[in-house]
């Protein structure tokens, strides 16, 4: 993203002329994957693409009452994480991994560090949480993807419309760069791509345009087309309209570390509560630890999914949104909720319950932190705290905690 001069200094090709710069430095990064400076004035302001401890020049681009964001016109001394990123369309403007600029080691280290300070500052928790990692060799299964007017597939530039074209993607699996190798798209338009890294399956749902001619046989298109991906001991059908983990490795760490939490507290019997339960995923791996399963799950896709994938299990599936569920006596909770959190009625369905043990995966840190608050105030002790960093290249990171009570 950067270019050597002659003088040390790294500045943005063909940057415009900027009449006002400020130089800062990088005090942390914040949820978001942003770095926070300050002016001279104590002003915040977010800056992207940055790292810890470098002093960046930078022009500010959005101003708030609170606050303002930046862009780095030259990074003046750099840090000794910074690398250049290892992909070649993050120089060409991809906005699909905002983390690239950063040793892949340290990105964990600073999952960890932004984790404990949400849960420090919006839930008021003193948690040392501890962090694990995919192996290098795990890659994403799933993609979303547009295409050019002249069938050039790629992901959109980062704050932008704009299509970096792409022939492969260094956080996907073969089996897809294998896929977008040849035309998939006749002309503009957009489509989901999913494969089953362990069964070999394609699946592709185009959301706007057409598919290209002479796309191999045996694919599955459209909406409710099913993939097949064996997770652990099970294999699970995944429709193109419903969530799933980012890679089978993925599925596989979030299981083991809430099984962990589990055994750690002694855990086996009575009924389990899979709120959000999406295609079933928690429902199926722990089923035989107890007796029975109430999976409520929003979406239709993924209940029709978890339906076949919970056949010859002992649950109930229930298509409701959680917010306005009644909630039924449960003596284990394993919450799974989207990037928004559980929220107060989320939270309060989950409280209704009864559970004596709440296990929460929280794909946002704010939004983790505020419902681990909103468990405590009603009664539940935070025990263990698990990071995961199982998006790599990004600031996405998962987070599994135990509540009890």
């Amino acid at each position: 993203m950067y270019a050597e001069v002659p003088s040390g200094r790294m500045v943005v090709p063909y940057a415009e002329k900027v009449t006002t710069t400020h130089s800062v430095l990088i005090e942390k990064l914040v949820a978001g994957g942003d770095g926070l400076c300050r002016l001279d004035d104590g002003r915040v302001v977010f800056v992207s693409n940055v790292v810890p401890g470098e002093r960046v020049e930078i022009e500010i681009a959005e101003t708030k009452r609170d606050f303002g964001r930046g862009t780095v016109v030259a990074v003046l001394e750099p840090a000794a994480q910074r690398q250049v990123p290892p992909c070649p369309h993050v120089a060409q403007g991809c906005g699909g991994c905002d983390w690239q600029h950063l040793e892949r080691r340290y990105q964990g280290q600073a999952k960890l560090a932004i984790v404990q300070e949400a849960y420090a500052r919006t839930a008021r928790l003193d948690v040392t949480p501890q962090l694990r990692r995919l192996t290098d060799t795990a890659r994403r299964t799933t993609v979303r993807m547009v295409s050019t007017a002249d069938g050039a597939l790629g992901f959109r530039a980062a704050d932008s419309h704009e299509i970096v074209p792409v022939n492969s993607c260094m956080v996907a699996h073969p089996l897809i760069n294998d896929f977008i190798s040849r035309p998939v798209l006749s002309g503009e338009g957009e489509v989901t791509i999913r494969v089953g890294a362990r069964t070999g399956d394609i699946g592709v749902w185009c959301h706007e345009g057409t598919l290209a001619n002479g796309l191999p046989a045996g694919l599955k298109t459209g909406e409710r087309a099913k993939i097949t991906e064996r997770v652990g001991e099970h294999s699970y059908v995944v429709s193109m309209g419903s969530f799933f983990q980012s890679s089978p490795e993925a599925a596989e760490l979030i299981i083991d570390s809430v099984s962990r939490r589990l055994d750690t507290l002694g855990i086996n019997g009575g009924l389990m509560l899979d709120a959000y339960g999406g295609v079933g995923l928690f429902s199926l791996a722990l089923e035989e630890r107890f007796d029975a399963v109430h999976l409520v799950e929003s979406s239709p896709s993924a209940c029709r999914d978890a339906v076949r994938n919970l056949a010859e299990c002992a649950a109930v599936i229930e298509q409701a949104d959680v917010d306005t569920w009644e909630a039924i006596e449960a003596d284990v909770v394993i919450a799974d909720p989207s990037r928004t959190g559980l929220g107060k009625h989320g939270s309060q369905a989950i409280i209704e319950t009864g559970a004596p043990t709440v296990i929460l995966v929280s794909c946002d840190p704010v939004a983790g932190a505020r419902d681990a608050r909103l468990l405590t105030d009603a009664g539940y002790r935070i025990g263990e705290v698990e990071v995961l960093d199982i998006f790599p290249e990004t600031h996405h990171v998962e987070v599994v905690a135990a509540f009890t009570r």
